[in-house]
């Protein structure tokens, strides 16, 4: 494989794998920064079709970063369940004092 593709390709996993690493801590900012940039750098790499003789390295590092990206969507998807889960226990929590409030109790 050209050596340009490969690097790219390289940096690319190393980004995903960042992204993995700021989404497991909760850094949401963190993470879409750095898609921006991951972003930039596949539109750049795959300008050209790969070569048939490369085909293979391609498919390999385009499976690692799905799988990374998979990773990445289901903590994401936790984290909004979690924040959900806590904003309707917040919620109950105003209503019930409220109520209690309201009782002249």
């Amino acid at each position: 494989m050209p050596c340009k593709r490969s690097q790219q390709l390289q940096q690319i996993l190393l980004l995903s794998q960042e992204m993995l690493a700021k989404a497991g801590d909760h850094e949401w900012g963190l993470v879409a920064e750095i898609e921006a940039r991951r972003s930039e750098l596949v539109a750049r790499c795959f300008q050209q079709p790969a070569q048939q003789q490369h085909a293979g390295e391609v498919a390999a590092a385009i499976r690692e970063i799905l799988q990374l990206n998979r990773k990445i969507s289901d903590l994401g998807e936790r984290y909004r369940e979690q924040l959900g889960s806590e904003i309707h226990s917040s919620k109950l929590g105003r209503t019930a004092s409220a109520a209690y409030l309201g009782c002249g109790c």
